[in-house]
Order: structure tokens, then sequence, then C-alpha cells
């Protein structure tokens, strides 16, 4: 999972640390990258369908925020 701090949001920061992730992932041979995101942050979601992860599964009740439950979202990059 790639976090950043809201002042760095929208300038590539993030697309440029999850490349340097899966690059070193497919350096050592890592076939398959797995990460979870909360069903509460589409933004999120559709960044990593962006690049390249597909929906696997849902978890509920994953993730307790404020005192509401969100699902989290298995995702998955096969063929790196």
């Amino acid at each position: 999972m790639v976090y950043i701090r809201a002042h760095l949001r929208g300038t590539g920061e993030a697309a440029r640390l999850l490349d340097e992730v899966v690059a070193h992932a497919k350096d050592i041979g890592v076939c398959q990258l797995e990460l979870t995101a909360s069903s509460a942050n589409p933004r999120a979601i559709s960044f990593y369908q962006k690049k390249g992860f597909t929906e696997v599964g849902r978890i509920p009740n994953g993730i307790l925020q404020n005192d509401r439950s969100f699902e989290d979202v298995l995702m998955v990059r096969q063929n790196i």
C-alpha cells in the first residue's frame, strides 16, 4: 500500500513511489503484488486500478474509523 501526505497528492509522487516498489519487486523475482485499500477511499482504489491492480475480494468491517466500519478491498497485480 502507498500512502502520500495530503500536500503531495496529485503531484505524481504516489505513482513514482509505487513504480519503484514494482520495479524492486520485479528485480527480486516477485511475480504478484497484493494490497488492501479502504472502501471509503475510492480515489485510492481508482489509483491502484490505473496502476494495474484488480479487485479480488472484500473483507467486511476490515477498517473501523470514527465509529464506522468499512470494507477492506483486496487488490492484486499479477505478472509484474
